[in-house]
C-alpha cells in the first residue's frame, strides 16, 4: 500500500480571483506546514465534473508515489452527496462522490474507497458553500500526516464509478466523440492512438470538416489550416494551427468524430 508523502495536488473550478484556492492552502499548511502543494489547475469550467475528470486522468500518474490528489469540482456542495477518499496502488484521491474519479476507478487498481464522515478531521465550523476549505483541505492534510484511512470513515463499494465514453469500431469506421476541449481550443477525442497505429485510414470527419491525413505536428500544416495528430494524452486530437478549432469550427464536446479506414 502507498504511504502518503508530502505532496498534495489541487484541481478545482475556483479560478484565481476570489481567494478560494489560497484559503484552502492556508488550511492545509495550518495542519501540515511541511506540505508541498502543487496546482494542477483552477481553471476547470464551473461545475464541469467531466472536464475535471479528464484533466485528473492526464496528470495524476506523473507524480511520485504517495501523492494525494485533491479534486474539488462539486456542484452538489451543501447537499447529502458523499465525500470520498480513494486509495490505489500508488496514490490517494480526495473528491466528491460525483464520478470525478471515474477514470481512476476504471484504469487504476483500487485498494479501497472510504466515505469521509469523521468530523474530527473537518474544520469546526463548516460552511454550506465552501467544503473545499472546511472539509476537503483538512481531510487531505490529515491524510498526509499518515492517519489511517479507517479513521476517516467506513469503506464503501457503491461509489459513483461514472461512464467512460468508448469509441465504436465498425467494419471500416471508428465512431468516437469529442471528450475534452483544451485551452487552445484543440478537440481531443476518445479515439486512442493505438487504434490508428495498426491501420491506415482514409479520413477523419467532425462536423463539416474532413481531414485526409495525420500529421506529426501542428507545424506540418499552414497557419489557420486544420490538423489531426496524436496528442500528448494518447488520443486523436484535432486542431487549427495558430487558431481555436472549437470556435472556428463551432464544435463542442460530445460531437461525433468518424475515422474512415481503408
Amino acid at each position: 500500500m502507498p504511504t502518503p508523502n508530502s505532496i498534495i495536488t489541487l484541481i478545482t473550478d475556483f479560478g484565481d480571483r476570489d481567494g478560494f484556492v489560497g484559503t484552502m492552502k492556508g488550511v492545509i499548511l495550518g495542519i501540515h506546514p511541511a506540505m508541498q502543494i502543487i496546482d494542477i489547475t483552477h481553471q476547470i469550467p464551473p461545475q464541469d465534473v467531466e472536464a475535471a475528470a479528464f484533466v485528473l486522468q492526464n496528470s495524476y500518474r506523473f507524480f511520485p508515489a504517495g501523492a494525494i490528489h485533491l479534486a474539488v469540482v462539486d456542484p452538489g456542495v451543501g447537499t447529502q452527496r458523499r465525500i470520498i477518499i480513494a486509495e490505489t496502488e500508488r496514490y490517494f484521491f480526495v473528491a466528491p462522490d460525483n464520478a470525478l474519479l471515474k477514470y481512476i476507478f476504471h484504469e487504476d487498481h483500487i485498494k479501497r474507497v472510504v466515505e469521509a464522515t469523521n468530523r474530527d478531521f473537518f474544520r469546526r465550523e463548516i460552511s454550506r458553500t465552501f467544503h473545499g476549505r472546511d472539509i476537503f483541505a483538512p481531510l487531505s492534510a490529515h491524510l498526509a500526516l499518515g492517519i489511517s484511512l479507517d479513521k476517516f470513515g467506513n469503506e464503501i463499494h457503491d461509489y459513483a464509478r461514472g461512464e467512460i465514453k468508448l469509441p465504436v469500431i465498425e467494419d471500416k469506421k471508428i465512431r468516437g466523440q469529442i471528450i475534452y476541449i483544451d485551452h487552445f481550443g484543440n478537440l481531443i477525442t476518445n479515439i486512442p492512438t493505438s487504434s490508428l497505429k495498426i491501420s491506415r485510414f482514409f479520413s477523419i470527419s467532425v462536423g463539416t470538416l474532413t481531414i485526409k491525413k495525420l500529421s506529426n505536428s501542428y507545424a506540418e500544416v499552414e497557419k489557420d489550416e486544420p490538423v489531426a495528430l496524436f496528442g500528448s494524452s494518447a488520443y486523436l486530437e484535432i486542431g487549427i494551427r495558430n487558431g481555436n478549432a472549437s470556435e472556428k469550427l463551432h464544435i463542442q464536446r460530445d460531437e461525433e468524430v468518424i475515422v474512415t479506414m481503408i
